[in-house]
């Protein structure tokens, strides 16, 4: 059986005809603003569209730039290519200077001063780089260890411990720990503090399955004072 309905029902406008209604008045009423309202949403679409195009080319020309050096350099090899090498990164640097792969030619860079003994463009460079990688980055404890290297080549074995140090507080400092720890060792060896020395080079004993390096270790461990 059919539902009834009453006369209020009958001679009621009907809601949504209403809310139409209603509406179309407003957008009379408002077609300025709402015009404007609409151009700025469709500007601002526009515009971030338009700067993630820009990034998107941004980066991948970055990228590919990085990648000749890369390849030019390991073709060459080193020392031959280092000094090309440096001048492709530096070069990279100044046109991408905002780029992930600009961030990434700072640690090669520190490689390849270091590696020329340059230290204190190696420093720079290291320095340069941890000012802008992300801290999850596996070559942020590289970059640490690479820091306290120079520091113990200038002698300043203070300066290369609290590098070192730095360099076991990463998030992914478990991935090198073999590595850090002989790090410190040999600083501590080099400041004739045989004790220290041997907890870490122990530690560091610990830490690798490297059988040469395990070699080394044993033979460092075996060599200093008791």
């Amino acid at each position: 059986m059919a539902a009834k309905i009453d006369k209020k029902e009958l001679t009621e406008p009907d809601k949504l005809q209403l809310l139409f209604y209603k509406l179309r008045v407003f957008a009379e009423q408002n077609k300025t603003r709402i015009l404007a309202g609409a151009g700025l949403l469709i500007l601002m679409v526009v515009i971030a569209g338009g700067w993630t195009l820009y990034r998107l080319h941004y980066e991948t020309s970055a990228d590919k730039t990085y990648a000749r050096v890369l390849e030019s350099a390991m073709k060459a090899g080193s020392p031959a290519g280092d000094a090309e090498a440096i001048k492709g990164y530096q070069d990279l640097i100044v046109r991408y200077p905002r780029s992930r792969a600009a961030i990434t030619a700072n640690y090669r860079l520190g490689n390849l001063f270091f590696g020329r003994q340059e230290i204190d463009a190696a420093i720079k460079a290291y320095r340069d780089f941890l000012d802008r990688a992300g801290k999850d980055s596996d070559l942020v404890t590289l970059a640490h260890n690479g820091l306290g290297a120079c520091h113990e080549a200038k002698k300043d074995f203070n300066k290369a411990l609290d590098s070192y140090d730095n360099a076991m507080k990463t998030t992914t400092a478990s991935l090198f720990e073999a590595l850090n720890c002989r790090s410190i060792a040999r600083v501590h060896e080099a400041m004739n503090n045989p004790e220290k020395a041997a907890e870490f080079y122990r530690k560091a004993l610990e830490k690798t399955t490297d059988p040469l390096l395990s070699f080394y270790l044993k033979r460092k461990l075996s060599l200093l004072p008791t």
